[in-house]
C-alpha cells in the first residue's frame, strides 16, 4: 500500500512539474531565429524574407527582426541600404505592417550575414553580437549611389534620397566631421549635370535635414563613369579636399 501511495505521489509530482514547465514556456516566450544567410542573389533573399513573412502571418501578435552584419569592404551606407531594403520588401511587397518589422544594424564580421528573427508577444527582442560604429579618423566613403542607373532586380534600397537619409544620421552622430558630395558624370551626361546633382544633394541636406551648409562640400569631377555616380564621404573637420582644376568651378 505504501508503495502504491509513493508511486501515486511521484506521478502527481511529475504531472505538476511538467505543468509548471509548460506554463513557464507559455508565459515566458522567447525569440526564435528562423534562418541566417550570407551574401546571395536577390531571389534567394526574397525566399528567406518570404519565410519570415509567412511566420508573421501565422502569429499576428509577433514581430519580425532583421539583424544584419557588414564586412569591412562594404561602405556603411550601402550596408544600411541593404538591410532596410529587406524591411521595405516585407512591408511593401509582402504586406507586413510597418510597426511589426524592425531592423537592427550589427557590426563588422568576416563576411556579410543577415539573421531573421520571429519574436512572439512578450518575448525579449534579439540583440546583435556587435554594434556598428562610424567614427572616421580619415576620409571615409559612406555610400555610393547611381541615380541614372537603377538596378533591374534587387530588394535593396537604391534611391539617392534614401542614401541621403542615412548619410544625415551619420553626420549627426559624428559632429566633428564634414560631408563631401562628389559626383562623376555618366557616359550620356555632361559635367554640368553632375554639378547640378551635387548642388541639389547639398541643398537637400541643408533645407530638408538642417545640416549646416558649412559642413558640406559638393563638387563634380570631370571623370566619366558608366553611369552618373554619387559618392558620399564623411571626413574629419578641417580635411582639405583635393580640387581637380578642370572642375574647380563646380566646387560649391
Amino acid at each position: 500500500m505504501k508503495t502504491l501511495t509513493s508511486a501515486v505521489t511521484l506521478i502527481t509530482f511529475a504531472v505538476l512539474l511538467l505543468s509548471g514547465v509548460f506554463a513557464q514556456s507559455v508565459n515566458n516566450p522567447s525569440a526564435q531565429k528562423l534562418n541566417e544567410f550570407a551574401d546571395t542573389h536577390a531571389d534567394n533573399e526574397m525566399a528567406y524574407l518570404d519565410l519570415l513573412a509567412a511566420a508573421l502571418g501565422k502569429d499576428p501578435n509577433a514581430r519580425g527582426y532583421v539583424i544584419g552584419y557588414a564586412e569591412q569592404r562594404i561602405p556603411p551606407g550601402s550596408f544600411l541600404m541593404r538591410v532596410y531594403g529587406y524591411r521595405n520588401y516585407l512591408i511593401n511587397t509582402r504586406g507586413i505592417e510597418p510597426n511589426r518589422v524592425d531592423v537592427v544594424a550589427g557590426g563588422i564580421k568576416d563576411e556579410i550575414s543577415t539573421e531573421l528573427w520571429l519574436v512572439p508577444n512578450g518575448a525579449s527582442a534579439p540583440s546583435p553580437a556587435s554594434e556598428p560604429k562610424v567614427d572616421p579618423k580619415s576620409a571615409l566613403i559612406f555610400d555610393v549611389a547611381y541615380p541614372d542607373c537603377p538596378p533591374e532586380f534587387t530588394v535593396y534600397l537604391y534611391e539617392l534620397e534614401d542614401s541621403l537619409k542615412f548619410y544625415v544620421e551619420a553626420l549627426i552622430e559624428n559632429p566633428n566631421t564634414q560631408g563631401w558630395i562628389v559626383v562623376y558624370p555618366g557616359q550620356r551626361s555632361g559635367l554640368s549635370k553632375a554639378a547640378k546633382v551635387a548642388r541639389d544633394a547639398k541643398n537637400r541636406l541643408v533645407k530638408a535635414y538642417n545640416v549646416g551648409a558649412d559642413r558640406l562640400i559638393a563638387r563634380a569631377r570631370d571623370e566619366r563613369r558608366e553611369c552618373t555616380e554619387v559618392e558620399l564621404w564623411i571626413v574629419p573637420t578641417g580635411t582639405i579636399p583635393l580640387i581637380d582644376r578642370k572642375s574647380s568651378k563646380y566646387f560649391r
